[in-house]
């Protein structure tokens, strides 16, 4: 290689070299990849732990902690899931409709044109991108902003759906959720209204009455209402101080919500007065301490109804566990003989349901029908060998008794061990178990038993 081409591969490498440096600022910085129709924000939402607006000297400072958002701003409290969600949402969403290079922009009055260069108005992610969003001037479209990254000499434009969060104020970001409750983890709720408490307790899957009564309740309805609980939502903060709106003095305690949580030490709390004569009741929420205003008619969705919040299907059974059907008339169906019976028999038990009920007293047993020799059926589980659970054998999954018709056209229940008789609307399954226990033919019943003799 002669003298003049070494001189050229020199020449060559020395300009590689400045070309890299003099670009790696741009190179490595993400704006480079920010061109029209780009998203401005990748947040990863996961890795985000701090949201922050400023809006001149006020500012909002969203801190994640654990599983939990909290807004430190004026007052700490905990944030508003909703508004956490549309800030991660309008960030991602957040598109750039042009772009000024700083080249293009000849001094710093060029860059204070479109209101970025001191700009009082910001938005930043912790974690996710070192400089914070300077928000400048809207564009020929009101609905759209200039912003820049602090210190970036290049100017975007992008929906002022971000900038309208740092114009709100601070109580817009914390939690207006009366119970923040988790449905899946509840496994005990109170409603109190004055006199009247309801009591339920979740046991596994099934949800229990534990007060005023011990009963049953519908699962459907416990779902209903802790979905309505949920979605209560309080008006404004109150003051708690005496003589001001949400004063401590008005606080009667007339209405109280009170729900525990599997993992959570102590109960979610909601205690409420009277409602004044616009209708408001001022409201304390614990743990967090805070007071609260809300319309009275939204308590009407939850308050305690124990008529609303009992099982009406008189038997609720795992038909994969029923072996065997025993009727006092001395008929039995068998798992593996009459499993369509079985299945049928079971299928009808589920649509039983109560229209009233009354405490099973020995006088109202035996009014109703329900005393001895009364029409009877009873499911069992049978084992055909030892467990650690059970020894092997014949175990009782329920018995209930089916009692004479009243002069309504309804027909008293009774299951063992319940406390209460409930009766029910005639049904094919309440003369299925006169039929067999009197021994007689089963034609004019449906599916099944048709073909019995």
């Amino acid at each position: 290689m002669n003298r003049a081409a070494t001189l050229l591969l020199l020449l060559a490498a020395t300009v590689a070299v400045v070309l890299v440096l003099t670009t790696e600022q741009f190179r490595t910085s993400p704006e480079w990849k920010l061109q029209p129709g780009s998203r401005l924000f990748e947040p990863d939402v996961e890795k985000i732990s701090e949201i922050r607006f400023q809006n001149g000297e006020r500012s909002v400072v969203l801190v994640k902690r654990g599983d939990q958002w909290i807004s430190s701003g004026a007052v700490e409290d905990d944030a508003s899931p909703e508004a956490v969600r549309a800030i991660f949402r309008a960030a991602a969403e957040t598109m750039v409709f042009d772009r000024i290079d700083g080249e293009e922009l000849s001094d710093e009055k060029s860059l204070a044109a479109y209101g970025v260069l001191k700009s009082g108005v910001m938005f930043d992610f912790n974690n996710d991108r070192p400089n914070r969003l300077v928000f400048g001037k809207a564009g020929a479209d009101p609905s759209r902003v200039y912003a820049s990254f602090q210190g970036s000499q290049t100017v975007y434009l992008i929906s002022d759906e971000l900038m309208r969060f740092a114009m709100l104020p601070p109580d817009a970001f914390r939690d207006r959720r009366v119970v923040p409750l988790d449905p899946e983890k509840v496994r005990e709720v109170t409603l109190r209204h004055k006199d009247s408490v309801v009591t339920l307790q979740r046991d596994g899957e099934i949800w229990k009455i534990t007060r005023p009564i011990s009963a049953a309740a519908d699962p459907d309805a416990v779902g209903s209402l802790l979905s309505a609980l949920l979605r209560l939502r309080f008006e404004e903060f109150g003051t708690g101080k005496p003589g001001e709106a949400g004063g401590a003095e008005e606080l009667e305690n007339e209405f109280e919500i009170r729900v525990s949580e599997e993992g959570r030490q102590g109960a979610l709390i909601a205690n409420f007065g009277a409602p004044s004569e616009q209708g408001k009741v001022v409201g304390r929420l614990e743990p967090r301490g805070v007071w609260v205003l809300l319309d009275r008619k939204a308590l009407r969705g939850v308050e305690p109804n124990l008529d609303s919040l009992r099982d009406r299907v008189v038997l609720r059974v795992n038909p994969d566990l029923i072996d065997l059907v025993r009727f006092s008339g001395g008929v039995e169906f068998r798992r593996g003989k009459d499993d369509e019976r079985i299945a049928d028999l079971v299928m009808m038990l589920q649509s039983v349901k109560a229209v009233r009920f009354q405490a099973a007293t020995p006088s109202a047993l035996e009014a109703a029908g329900l005393g001895e020799g009364a029409a009877s059926l009873e499911l069992l589980s049978v084992l055909s060998e030892n467990t650690p659970e059970a020894p092997a054998g014949d175990h009782p999954v329920a018995l209930f008794r089916i009692g004479e018709d009243q002069p309504d056209g309804t027909v008293p229940l009774h299951a063992a061990g319940s406390s209460e008789i409930a009766t029910s609307q005639p049904s094919a399954c309440c003369s299925l178990a006169k039929v067999t226990c009197s021994s007689v033919g089963l034609r004019s019943l449906p599916g099944a038993f048709s073909s019995m003799e």
